[in-house]
């Protein structure tokens, strides 16, 4: 019989809104004419979150383990939204964890939250290991798109009777220049 860990694990997302950039044209203004073509400055509206309530700090219900044993995981699906009107792209800045049990985490990109099961290698995996490595390189996201993640926390074979521990996941967003 496996020897039972009792812990709760609670992922916090943060998403971490970039700065987004303005840009601007300038020119030296002399008494020369000059035919040419007038150019536009825009600015445009970043606005990025996740889950289905679209906030941008949130517990993600669900990815929690209770009376778990060595091996065991939970996978659950976190929709990140652009709601803004231009493209931008997100990437995972870390995995904080606190407490004693040992966890190993995964995230995947997968084409909806049905498609993020319970269990088994889903979607296409953007990393895998601890959480203290956790990166991955940033994506894009069009205006008025969603990207659904799936993560999963594994308790490690190492991991003692007793143990607990909770973990933030950090992700941090800009706007993408001409996109």
């Amino acid at each position: 019989m496996k020897p039972q860990i009792k812990w709760v694990l609670a992922a916090a997302v943060v998403l971490l809104v970039g700065f987004i950039s303005l840009q601007q044209t300038s020119a030296a203004w002399r008494s020369e004419e000059s035919s040419g073509g007038g150019g536009t400055i825009t600015a445009g509206e970043l606005n990025i979150s996740a889950g289905n309530s679209g906030v941008k700090q949130f517990t993600l219900d669900g990815l929690t383990l209770e009376n778990a044993g060595r091996g065991d995981s939970v996978q659950k699906a976190l929709p990140v939204i652009n709601s803004g009107n231009v493209t931008m792209q997100y990437r995972l800045n870390g995995i904080a964890t606190s407490g004693d049990a040992p966890l190993t985490f995964r995230v995947a990109k997968v084409n909806s939250a049905a498609e993020c099961t319970p269990t088994g290698n889903v979607g296409t995996e953007l990393y895998n290991g601890a959480g203290n490595a956790a990166t991955f390189p940033a994506r894009k996201v069009a205006k008025d798109s969603t990207e659904v993640l799936c993560l999963r926390v594994t308790i490690a074979t190492n991991a003692e009777t007793s143990q607990s521990s909770k973990a933030t996941y950090t992700f941090a967003a800009n706007s993408v220049a001409g996109a």
